[in-house]
């Protein structure tokens, strides 16, 4: 796979509890907004409750795994992160294979 021009899919997985979905959701959304979505190669987010409350997930399209990564050296040392890192995101990468 060439990562410099494939484009590139992350997903992350949030716990939450019926009580922190929505602080989670909005914690999620001012991170995406301000920051995430602000990023060189950013393409989209999506975002996903669970009915029961007890998860998040975040679906992000990148132009490329190279974006992504340069993405990931600056989030490590933004200040909304230990917001988020409360809620246990469980990240796992993607290549598109198919649209349809």
């Amino acid at each position: 796979m060439n990562t410099e021009k494939t484009p590139f899919v992350v997903i992350v997985k949030f716990e939450t509890t019926a009580k922190s979905q929505e602080t989670a959701l909005s914690a999620i959304k001012v991170y995406i907004s301000n920051f995430l979505s602000q990023q060189p190669g950013f393409i989209s987010a999506t975002l996903h409750r669970s009915f029961d409350g007890l998860s998040i997930a975040n679906y992000t399209h990148w132009e490329s795994a190279y974006d992504f990564k340069n993405f990931a050296k600056l989030a490590k040392d933004h200040p909304d992160l230990p917001k988020l890192i409360q809620y246990n995101p469980s990240p796992c990468f993607y290549e598109i294979t198919e649209q349809f």
